[in-house]
């Protein structure tokens, strides 16, 4: 037998099973988990999942699966949609279930219920690795998801190198020498791992999200709330005999035809990295709170709005922008977004009214 000898989706249990050749030794961020297991199990459970007796609920799952040394993970994702990938030499294996809710923030916990797992990742190799070297996977694994999910930019009040229940487990043959002393990402198997995890959790990641999430991750709101704000602000300065359903439905089909636009979408993540740089301290001379308090002295966040704007709709779409930009100062729409998003929003929809303005009153375009 190779490392894997099987992997199927059972449809009873709602699992993802994978069958190992052998018996490897784990290391792992689970509770209640053997130190050695010919088997990985991904149960799916539900989003309100709860268990009082989480050990005993994994020795029956086990029992019904008929795997009694298996590493068991839980997870709120669908586990039929998943990553497997072995390298080459069919030496090394990755599998991994993605699910993208709740985000965690680092130094923001306040709670802690070691329930289900989120993004869980299991990597198994079929070489003899001391405990270092063991740990040392495990460290490479969390590096490469961490900056996987970073690329996500799931919605924090900092970066998020994950979600609250993301889990892990890792295995080999363990040997107390003799043996593989490292594998960090430098090593061969090291740097296979974290490429392969990193690419594949991204993709995936992007698949979950799909164009919607990845809008709301990056400038905290939804289609639906950028339509809505296009509808207020045509309110402001209504045409005459327009009817507001007839500007929602072509609000949506313009921010829509937008967004399908790959400089657009440059820009939206240019400000979103602004802003998570900004709240890390890490642009040079900009203090955190100045950037809290969106200073005056800050007009990189507005050259990023009126760079979107001009490229939207030109001198139009400049102007429409700034008038955004006043009724937010007048209190007539509020936003209550990080200083860079912010502009970029009303450059967004600024641009959008003017379109739509233009094509009301007969302007073409």
């Amino acid at each position: 037998m190779g490392l894997v000898d099987k992997v199927y989706y059972d449809g009873g249990h709602d699992a993802l099973v994978v069958l190992l050749g052998s018996h490897y030794n784990f290391i792992t961020t689970l509770p209640y988990q053997p130190r050695e297991a010919n088997a990985i199990v991904f149960k799916r459970v539900q989003k309100d999942f709860r268990c009082d007796d989480l050990k005993s609920f994994y020795g029956k799952l086990r029992v019904d699966l008929g795997y009694n040394n298996s590493i068991v993970f839980l997870t709120a994702a669908p586990v039929d949609d998943h990553l497997y990938v072995v390298n080459n030499e069919g030496t090394v294996a990755v599998i991994a279930t993605v699910g993208l809710e709740p985000p965690v923030c680092p130094g923001y916990g306040n709670r802690y219920e070691p329930l289900i797992g989120t993004i869980n990742v299991a990597v198994v190799v079929d070489y003899s690795l001391t405990y270092s070297a063991l740990v040392d996977l495990l460290r490479v694994v969390v590096e490469a998801k961490s900056v996987a999910v970073s690329e996500l930019l799931l919605r924090c009040d900092v970066r998020s190198p994950g979600t609250a229940t993301d889990a892990i487990a890792v295995g080999g043959r363990f040997v107390e020498e003799d043996g593989y002393i490292n594998m960090g990402m430098l090593t061969t198997v090291g740097g296979w791992v974290s490429g392969t995890l990193y690419r594949g959790l991204v993709g995936i990641g992007l698949r979950r999200l799909g164009l919607e999430g990845l809008l709301r991750n990056i400038i905290g709101l939804s289609l639906d709330e950028l339509v809505n704000l296009v509808v207020e602000l045509y309110k402001q300065a209504p045409v005459p005999g327009v009817t507001v359903e007839s500007v929602r439905v072509e609000a949506r089909r313009l921010i829509e035809g937008i967004l399908r636009d790959p400089n657009v979408w440059s820009l939206l993540v240019a400000a979103r990295e602004m802003d998570l740089h900004a709240i890390a301290g890490s642009i040079p001379w900009l203090e955190v709170e100045d950037h809290l308090s969106d200073s005056k002295a800050i007009v990189a966040d507005e050259l990023l709005a009126f760079a979107l704007s001009l490229y939207i709709a030109g001198f139009r779409g400049l102007l429409a922008t700034y008038w955004v930009e006043r009724l937010k100062e007048r209190g007539l729409i509020t936003l209550r977004l990080p200083q860079f998003e912010d502009d970029v929003v009303s450059a967004l929809v600024g641009s959008t009214l003017s379109i739509l303005y233009t094509r009301l009153l007969g302007g073409g375009g």
